[in-house]
């Protein structure tokens, strides 16, 4: 702005009496405003510990995959919270038995998750209920075996399992490349 005045006049005191125009311009500081950002809040205690490997899992289903027979099954993603690790298993059905055997044939593979994050599907709504039922008082004074901590995320907001909700991205882009749009034997 100053150069072009000066092509044809020099004004004493230029650049003040410019900016200061400039700073009263709504159109101008409408453009020049910066949006208003938090910083990142820290993550939870449990995603920053170290920790086993699957000791602190995020847990969703992705799917369906269709089956010659007519069937669908579902893809259970087991993902460890601290080392990113990630485990897949197939599922029937939508149901909490299908789910609890999943997440039995997981324990026999990978051990025993200390704290499990869910969404509030029904499914591991049903499990958490039926696995609640059992006196975990007995179980632990007669073996060294403690009660899973489950963690649900708040019921409309999808992105507190933005770190498994990734994963479920990644694997369906995968499976769509590879597989395309065949049928499962």
């Amino acid at each position: 702005m100053q150069s072009l005045i000066r092509e044809r006049f020099w004004i004493i005191r230029a650049r003040k009496t410019i900016k200061s125009i400039l700073n009263e311009c709504f159109i101008c500081a409408r453009f020049k405003v910066k949006s208003l950002s938090s910083g990142p809040s820290p993550l939870p205690q449990d995603r920053v510990n170290d920790c086993t490997i699957f000791e602190v899992v995020g847990i969703d289903l992705t799917g369906p995959l269709f089956l010659k027979t007519g069937e669908k099954v579902w893809i259970t993603l087991f993902t460890c919270a601290v080392h990113r690790a990630l485990y897949l298993e197939l599922v029937n059905a939508l149901s909490s038995d299908a789910f609890l055997l999943a997440l039995r044939r997981f324990i026999a593979r990978r051990g025993r998750p200390r704290i499990i994050y869910c969404d509030n599907g029904t499914n591991f709504r049903g499990a958490f209920n039926d696995l609640a039922k059992l006196d975990w008082h007995k179980i632990s004074r007669e073996t060294s075996t403690q009660k899973i901590v489950w963690k649900f995320i708040p019921p409309t907001a999808a992105w507190w399992g933005g770190w498994w909700e990734r994963l479920v991205r990644i694997i369906k882009e995968l499976l769509r490349r590879s597989f395309g749009k065949s049928i499962f034997s």
